[in-house]
C-alpha cells in the first residue's frame, strides 16, 4: 500500500478500522508492506491510533538511495541491452540526477531519446537537462513542500555555499540519512546538480517572499 499516511493522517478512518486490519493479520495469512514518506506512528491523526496494536506488527525498513556501483549499473546494463549503451556518460548522468533510481532512469530516458534522435551526435547536454528537468520539477516540488523550514533554510544555504548554525547541524543527519544531502570531506552537498538548481531557485523565491512581505508590513492599510 503506497502512501499509507494518507490513511493514517485521514479522521474517517477511526480505531475500529486499523484493528480490523490488524485482526485480518491475525486471523489469515495476510502480509502488510506498507511505503511512507515517514514512520507511519508520527503520521497519525489521533495519538490513540498511533498507540493501536496494528502497528505493532510492522518493522520499519528505510529506503536509501543507490551506492554509485549500484546506480553505474543502472545507467549501463539497460541500454546495453537496447542497444543504445549509455555507460560512457554514467558520471554525468549521475552528477546530474543523483542516485535515487526513480530519478537516474529519468535522466536515462532522456539521453536514451536524444540518442536515439540522432544517434551519430554528440549529446546536447543542455538539451537532456532541459528535458529531465521539466519532467522532474514536479517531483522536486512535491518533496520541496513536505520539508519543514528548517531542512529547506539548511539546503538552501548549502546550495549557495553559506555557513550552517552549529545548532541546526542536527537537521543534516536526516537529511544525509534520506539521500538528500552527501557528506563530503570538503562539507555537504546537494544530492545532484539538478536537485541544486532547483534549491536555489525554490530559495530565491522564498526570499523574495519574505521580502514583498516585510515591504507590506510597514505599510497600514
Amino acid at each position: 500500500m503506497d502512501e499509507f499516511e494518507l490513511i493514517t493522517r485521514n479522521e474517517n478512518f477511526e480505531m475500529d478500522f486499523f484493528s480490523f486490519l490488524r485482526s485480518l493479520a491475525n486471523s489469515f495469512r495476510v502480509a502488510y508492506i506498507t511505503s511512507s514518506r515517514d514512520e507511519l506512528q508520527q503520521m497519525c491523526h489521533d495519538k490513540d491510533i498511533s498507540d493501536s496494536p496494528f502497528f505493532n506488527i510492522f518493522s520499519n525498513l528505510p529506503l536509501r538511495p543507490f551506492s554509485r556501483d549500484e546506480a553505474i549499473e543502472l545507467v549501463t546494463v539497460p541500454s546495453e541491452h537496447e542497444g543504445v549503451p549509455l555507460g560512457s556518460y554514467a558520471e554525468k548522468l549521475i552528477d546530474l540526477a543523483g542516485l535515487f533510481p526513480f530519478y537516474l532512469q529519468m535522466a536515462c530516458c532522456s539521453l536514451f531519446d536524444h540518442l536515439t534522435d540522432d544517434p551519430d551526435a554528440e549529446p546536447n547536454w543542455k538539451n537532456v537537462t532541459e528535458m529531465f528537468e521539466e519532467e522532474a520539477l514536479p517531483h522536486y516540488s512535491f518533496i520541496w513542500e513536505k520539508f519543514d523550514d528548517s531542512e529547506k533554510s539548511n539546503m538552501s544555504k548549502i546550495a549557495s555555499g553559506k555557513s550552517i548554525d552549529r545548532k541546526f547541524h542536527f537537521v543534516n543527519e536526516n537529511l544525509v540519512r534520506r539521500g538528500y544531502l552527501i557528506e563530503t570531506d570538503a562539507g555537504p552537498l546537494l544530492c545532484s546538480d539538478s536537485f541544486r538548481n532547483f534549491v536555489l531557485r525554490s530559495g530565491d523565491v522564498q526570499t523574495g517572499r519574505g521580502r514583498f512581505s516585510s515591504l507590506l508590513g510597514k505599510f497600514k492599510i
